[in-house]
């Protein structure tokens, strides 16, 4: 597996910091995905399936930033789309020595990985991969916010707009499209913890956070969020002790 995934990405500039990026994110949430799969009890068969949504589920990054030096979705492509056309329409999923058996886990998963929302199916196993992925990308973006450079913050003195706010205090998922300035956008990402779905999830993610918060410039603007936020991760991680 990982072999035909280093001849997929060699095709792309890897002296780029922004494909390098993608590539380390990539590896990262395997390994993230194999440990929480393993402390969820997943059996051997579900650990190594979710290993392998971990390594691919951004593989549509790739041709999307040759294309348009861009990871904006908005302004490019879904790249979460892309990605389940590149492994299913062009068949490269089939390089992968994976078994056919998988494939519909995998594909939903990764298509479902970057949506507002799962797409609503009664499939147990394909809910549990696209949660999980759904999951350990989240930690791993906040990771690269509170920890590297790979992800830049841009920062204003303009104050978070109403709606967003909103979502905030109702403790759900701030919808991109109602973002109206750069603090807006840094709010989506902290309003990350209540999509969480898996609670042996949310201390690692709340280490990452905290070092999120600490590089915020302009803290003051987003202080009642982040204590919002971190009071609903508290009050989970209690509820679940």
């Amino acid at each position: 597996m990982i072999e035909i995934f280093e001849k997929y990405v060699n095709n792309f500039d890897m002296k780029d910091e922004n494909i390098k990026a993608k590539y380390n994110h990539s590896y990262r949430v395997m390994k993230l995905s194999e440990k929480y799969a393993k402390e969820l009890h997943f059996n051997q068969e579900d650990i190594q399936i979710a290993k392998i949504i971990g390594l691919l589920h951004d593989i549509g990054r790739f041709e999307q930033y040759k294309q348009y030096h861009s990871y904006n979705d908005s302004k490019t492509f879904d790249h979460a789309d892309y990605g389940v056309k590149i492994l299913f329409e062009q068949k490269l999923i089939q390089n992968f020595e994976i078994s056919k058996k998988y494939y519909d886990i995998i594909e939903f998963s990764i298509k479902n990985h970057n949506k507002f929302s799962i797409n609503k199916i009664d499939d147990e196993r394909k809910l549990m991969h696209a949660k999980l992925i759904r999951d350990t990308d989240k930690i791993d973006i906040i990771f690269l916010f509170g920890y590297l450079n790979d992800l830049r913050l841009k920062e204003t003195a303009e104050p978070i707009t109403k709606e967003v706010l909103e979502c905030i205090k109702r403790h759900k998922s701030v919808d991109i499209n109602l973002c109206k300035n750069p603090n807006d956008y840094i709010v989506t990402k902290l309003s990350f913890a209540f999509d969480i779905n898996y609670d042996e999830c949310l201390k690692e993610f709340k280490e990452y956070l905290a070092k999120f918060y600490e590089r915020l410039k302009y803290k003051y603007i987003y202080e009642q969020v982040y204590i919002e936020v971190m009071k609903y991760i508290d009050e989970r991680n209690e509820n679940n002790a």
